[in-house]
């Protein structure tokens, strides 16, 4: 962590701030960030709440991780940082550019603010091993200070704590499309089980997917005909292949995708060796619906389900409205869900 608590802490309207510099080019939007804090000074020094994730799917992202008594070494004080994640989870080398941030604390009702801004460069050395590069202020605002007089609380004893964070760089993808416009188009004609076939552009098969690189090299069959069939594959139905066939060429998964559909995805992924496609399908809201499928397989799946909670303190408290369901259907599930929060709780 880099300690920002040089800066004094200072009302709105005298906001310190870095001198303007060259920006690089980066994204124009501005990422909002938010946390209630219900009496925090009733929290344990140490005990941290996570925001959801905000950012572009595929992009550079980011969060908002509070510690409302204090990270520890510092205590009695509302602890606040700004996390930067980095749009693959195995990138390295990647780096944010005078990322402006600003964290203030506020009453939930109209009130006074405490406000402190910085703008600094993010890189993977900012971060802890495994865990996303962050910067912040470990004195956001001492809990002695925090009054209903002082307008920091409203009739509840509750504090907002808000970050904004602008000039987050668009990602670049790391396997951009490029084929041979020139080349002669070469439809292909994907036979599945339960619809019509589906025509696709061999060239961007080729150019997507190693396993149909060398399908398409090789004195094959599909080489010469021009037809992949697929009928006897389970699940390459119509609604599968389309949704795979669609991300080959926008590198984006419907974030609605079901239960069904993301193991048959899966399947299909590791079939073509699609790895990116592997990793995308899964996400924030269906993590531990998949995880209870595929509990105790050992496969790839699995692994990375676990990665992502494990990445991510704060997804199991956004995600609690199902924890109930996963106790009760899957005992086992909820006592590795235990220790895998009691091992966190050992590290920090």
């Amino acid at each position: 962590w880099i300690h920002w608590d040089s800066f004094e802490t200072i009302p709105m309207a005298s906001a310190v701030c870095d001198p303007p510099c060259a920006m690089p080019h980066v994204s124009t939007s501005v990422e909002q960030l938010e946390l209630v804090v219900a009496s925090p000074w009733t929290y344990a020094p140490g005990e941290k709440l996570y925001s959801p994730i905000a950012g572009p799917p595929g992009g550079f992202r980011c969060q908002l991780r509070v510690y409302p008594a204090g990270t520890g070494e510092v205590r009695n004080a509302i602890s606040a940082f700004v996390r930067v994640l980095p749009p693959e989870k195995n990138m390295q080398g990647w780096e944010c550019k005078n990322v402006r941030c600003s964290i203030r604390v506020m009453s939930s009702i109209v009130g006074k603010e405490i406000l402190k801004i910085r703008t600094h460069t993010f890189t993977p050395r900012d971060g802890r091993p495994g865990r996303p590069a962050e910067y912040g202020f470990h004195k956001l605002v001492r809990l002695q200070e925090l009054t209903r007089g002082s307008g920091l609380l409203d009739g509840d004893s509750k504090v907002r704590v808000r970050a904004s964070v602008s000039n987050l760089p668009f990602a670049k993808p790391r396997n951009a499309l490029q084929i041979d416009l020139s080349a002669e188009l070469q439809p292909v004609r994907i036979l599945v089980p339960d619809g019509p076939p589906l025509i696709f552009d061999q060239r961007i098969l080729v150019a997507r997917s190693e396993y149909f690189q060398k399908m398409f090299a090789a004195e094959c069959k599909e080489a010469s005909t021009g037809v992949v069939d697929l009928r006897q594959d389970a699940n390459a139905s119509h609604q599968c292949v389309s949704a795979m066939l669609s991300f080959l060429l926008t590198k984006c998964l419907d974030p609605d995708v079901d239960l069904e559909l993301a193991l048959a995805l899966h399947a299909i992924a590791d079939k073509f060796c699609l790895r990116d496609l592997r990793e995308d399908m899964l996400s924030e809201e269906n993590v531990l619906h998949i995880l209870h499928q595929v509990l105790d397989i050992g496969g790839h799946l699995e692994k990375l389900c676990w990665q992502m909670l494990q990445a991510d303190g704060g997804l199991l408290v956004r995600q609690e409205d199902q924890l109930d369901a996963v106790i009760q259907q899957t005992p086992a599930l909820a006592k590795k869900l235990i220790l895998l929060g009691k091992r966190k709780m050992q590290k920090t």
